[in-house]
């Protein structure tokens, strides 16, 4: 039997499904916790209920005695902004008593933990709510080049799209801004096998969101882990 080690709490701002990325990417003796708040589409209504809600549903990761928590989506990214939002997971983590962080939040170290420092970032979201992700990147010190989506507005839609989606997204914005050096995939879509094959097509480091989210809980943890074919991040 294999050693425990490490218990994930995820909070999603919709809910959790298997299968997912999350289902192919866990190494041996990780544990996902996970809960939702219900948001059915992305639009300010829901956000914005989603936020209210957010203090209940902490309850339930202290209750599970997980080691870390991580905000998935972008909830509070898009609301808030980069510099509120990093006050507001601050505050949570020290009243927690744990270490807390955003999905957002950890790509962005995983981007800067790589070196990059121009980006185009790959997405199935609206125009609205890119232009909110482009905004919190450039505030976390990142040029964006480029941000491509596919505007889709409810997130069991990202779920439904082919899976090679975030591939063609992914190199289609890239072929327009070919000078960036670092290329992110976000959202509820398959993006971990595609992040391998871009990496190898284009010779940039490509980030789907998954894995940087494995990699701050591996990074948090200081845990001697590596994950094959999800991208140099990972590896």
């Amino acid at each position: 039997m294999t050693a425990w080690k490490a218990r994930i709490g995820y909070l999603s701002p919709s809910v959790f499904e298997i299968p997912s990325d999350w289902s192919d990417i866990l190494p041996p003796g990780f544990t996902l916790v996970a809960t939702g708040l219900n948001v059915e589409s992305h639009t300010q209504e829901q956000f914005d209920k989603a936020i209210g809600t957010l203090e209940s549903a902490l309850s339930v990761f202290l209750a599970e005695e997980v080691d870390l928590l991580l905000l998935a989506g972008i909830t509070l990214a898009t609301q808030c902004g980069h510099a509120t939002e990093r006050e507001i997971i601050s505050m949570l983590s020290a009243r927690l008593g744990m270490p807390v962080n955003s999905a957002l939040g950890s790509n962005a170290d995983a981007l800067k933990h790589l070196g990059a420092e121009k980006i185009v970032i790959a997405t199935a979201y609206k125009d609205e709510i890119n232009d909110k992700v482009r905004q919190y990147f450039e505030e976390a010190g990142f040029q964006v080049a480029g941000i491509r989506g596919l505007n889709v507005g409810k997130p069991v839609d990202q779920v439904k799209l082919p899976g090679e989606s975030s591939y063609n997204v992914a190199l289609n914005v890239f072929r327009e801004h070919s000078d960036a050096d670092a290329i992110l995939i976000h959202g509820r879509w398959r993006s971990l096998a595609n992040a391998e094959r871009l990496e190898q097509e284009t010779g940039r480091r490509v980030i789907a969101s998954p894995a940087a989210a494995l990699w701050w809980v591996i990074k948090t943890l200081n845990l001697n882990v590596t994950v094959q074919g999800c991208g140099q991040l990972l590896r």
